[in-house]
């Protein structure tokens, strides 16, 4: 059965914001006493929840955190954003290819940075954390991701870069293609992914082998 839909993940999917969450990570500890993170436990943690983030990451759960987060980090962060290695080009085949795209993220907002790197024309919806009831690993932004693209799960790929991910389309009923920008290959078969690819530059030739698109 041919694909009719494709939903990303944004933080190490669409979008490469290990350098921005490093910097927002250390500004943070650094304000409020507590030990600096290192580039590769970050990647252990990304795409959590916000609260299960802060947890991994400096040990405690603090409302402080946010509100410093959103006065002193977000002005700077997405500068330091960039779209993940071949997250342009991949999308715009899809897309000339008849597939709607759109992104779903655990991230709260995540428009905010699709409009500012000005992707929002590549797609054809957006949903965050803050749009449903439960995060990845729920189903609920995969589905709502779906609801919105006008398609069924079965017709819908989700690309991801985390073991979250992967039990989040298992739970919606879709398949998941994960990209090993985070996460170790061999850790992302283990959780079950469809798929495993080193980045996005590979997911057209995946699905034209394939034969779903």
């Amino acid at each position: 059965m041919k694909l009719e839909a494709v939903l990303f993940d944004f933080d190490m999917t669409l979008i490469d914001t290990s350098t921005a969450l490093l910097r927002n990570v250390n500004m943070i500890a650094a304000h409020f006493g507590r030990p600096r993170c290192t580039r590769e436990k970050l990647l252990t943690v990304i795409g959590r929840n916000s609260r299960d983030f802060w947890l991994a990451l400096l040990g405690d759960e603090r409302p402080g955190y946010g509100e410093y987060y959103k006065k002193y980090c977000v002005p700077g962060e997405t500068a330091l954003m960039v779209p993940a290695p071949g997250a342009l080009e991949c999308v715009k085949h899809l897309r000339a290819r008849g597939i709607r795209t759109g992104c779903a993220s655990n991230r709260i907002g995540p428009l905010r940075v699709i409009r500012a790197k000005g992707l929002e024309p590549l797609m054809d919806c957006v949903v965050g954390a803050d749009d449903v009831p439960c995060p990845k690993p729920a189903p609920d932004v995969l589905l709502r991701g779906a609801q919105l693209l006008n398609t069924v799960p079965g017709r819908t790929l989700y690309v991801g870069d985390t073991e979250i991910d992967i039990q989040a389309a298992a739970r919606a009923g879709m398949r998941c293609a994960a990209v090993q920008t985070s996460t170790p290959g061999e850790q992302l078969r283990q959780a079950g992914a469809w798929r495993v690819i080193p980045d996005l530059t590979q997911l057209v030739p995946l699905l034209e082998k394939e034969k779903l698109i």
